[in-house]
């Protein structure tokens, strides 16, 4: 959204002041002049708006509006505005046409400044189409901004009279002549002027009206009539003389015024850059914080990766331990297994052993039969033998 930047304005047919669209703001090196265009939207005709061209004086960081004073300026500040209008309407394009030289220009930076109240009816209106308003608008706020000119000559607020004073009337003798009136000087009541900002408020100097012309003196001795006209002159000088003062007053007071709201915004501001200070010292605690805590974050990921990479490892030594821990509990099954065959084979030995053994007395009983038998033949064939010769013996044994 485009921010329109206002202008406070005052007209004479309006009690409160209105506010104006600020256009753009240009200065022109050529002349050394700054001026300002505003538009208060007031539709001429269907599709035309009436825009305002002020001139805009700088001095010393401080902005003055007012009219422009020389015709040649006018003309300068016109044809200037004309080339920006070009400008903004088809941008990209020549601000001049072909026929006429174009005059070097530069936007002014109005941002952050502070423009005092005006009244329209000081400043010179052209007609342009409601088109280029906006168009003009977003031309000023887009294109780079230079500062304004500063103004070489003492700026001396304006001060604006609406009335003249009209001094009381006195109670005119028939028998005297009416005195001499002297032009009366325009003054203005406590709340109908109106001053801009002045950089320096400069001393007021009491304005004496101008005396009335004596009138002509005659040959003869002198006639009391001089003094009689004199008295009400003097009488509107006292009321001017007074009307200044008491202005002077409003003045002083108004400056006094605006000091104070001056001091109060400088104060302001000092407390919105003391804020923007704490608020920007805030910010880069914040952004250390937020450093520290991505340290942090940073470190922890880095240990959470090294354990899990760790934790990776180990399940990896676990699974080849586990592995190697089923081989062997395979193997000593397998062990187990044989052990279990050898242990069953051991024990058929031992059937048999015992089998073997509880045939073993019978197997004795027997072998001491079969000894005894033995010994019996043998006792039979020693017994045959000494009785038969050998030979006999010996077939008779193959036998």
């Amino acid at each position: 959204m485009l921010l329109l930047r206002t202008l406070v304005l005052e007209q004479s047919e309006h009690d409160a002041p209105v506010n104006g669209a600020l256009l753009c703001g240009f200065a022109v090196a050529q002349i050394a002049s700054n001026f300002l265009a505003y538009s208060l939207d007031e539709e001429t005709e269907p599709g035309s708006s009436r825009v305002y061209i002020a001139a805009l004086r700088k001095k010393f960081e401080r902005y003055f509006l007012g009219a422009i004073d020389s015709k040649e300026d006018l003309q300068t500040a016109t044809r200037v505005f004309k080339q920006i209008l070009t400008l903004a309407a088809a941008p990209g394009t020549k601000s001049a046409s072909a026929g006429e030289a174009h005059i070097p220009y530069h936007f002014v930076d109005l941002k952050g400044c502070k423009l005092p109240p005006a009244r329209p009816e000081d400043h010179h209106s052209l007609t342009i189409k409601k088109s280029l308003v906006m168009k003009v608008i977003t031309l000023g706020t887009s294109a780079p901004g230079l500062p304004a000119i500063e103004s070489n000559s003492l700026i001396v607020p304006s001060i604006r009279f609406s009335s003249r004073m009209i001094s009381p009337q006195r109670a005119a003798d028939p028998a005297e002549p009416a005195p001499p009136v002297s032009e009366p000087v325009p003054q203005a009541p406590a709340d109908t002027f109106e001053i801009t900002e002045p950089l320096i408020a400069p001393p007021i100097e009491p304005v004496v009206a101008a005396p009335p012309p004596t009138p002509p003196q005659a040959p003869a001795t002198p006639q009391p009539e001089p003094a009689r006209h004199e008295a009400p002159s003097l009488f509107e000088v006292d009321t001017t003389l007074a009307n200044l003062s008491r202005l002077a007053q409003e003045l002083t007071q108004q400056k006094l015024g605006v000091l104070k709201q001056e001091e109060a915004l400088e104060q302001l501001r000092l407390e919105l850059r003391q804020e923007k200070v704490e608020v920007e010292q805030e910010s880069q605690r914040s952004a250390e914080r937020v450093a520290e805590k991505e340290a942090s974050l940073e470190l922890l990921t880095r240990t959470l990766t090294t354990r899990e990479e760790h934790l990776a490892d180990c399940s990896a030594l676990n699974q080849a331990e586990q592995r190697r821990m089923d081989e062997r509990a395979r193997g000593l099954e397998s062990e187990e297994a044989q052990v279990h065959n050898r242990e069953r084979a051991v024990s058929q030995k031992e059937q048999q052993l015992t089998a073997t053994l509880s045939q073993l007395p019978i197997l004795r009983e027997n072998l001491s039969a079969a000894f005894q038998t033995l010994d019996e033949s043998l006792a039979r064939l020693s017994e045959l033998a000494h009785s038969q010769p050998v030979s006999r013996l010996l077939q008779s044994d193959a036998d």
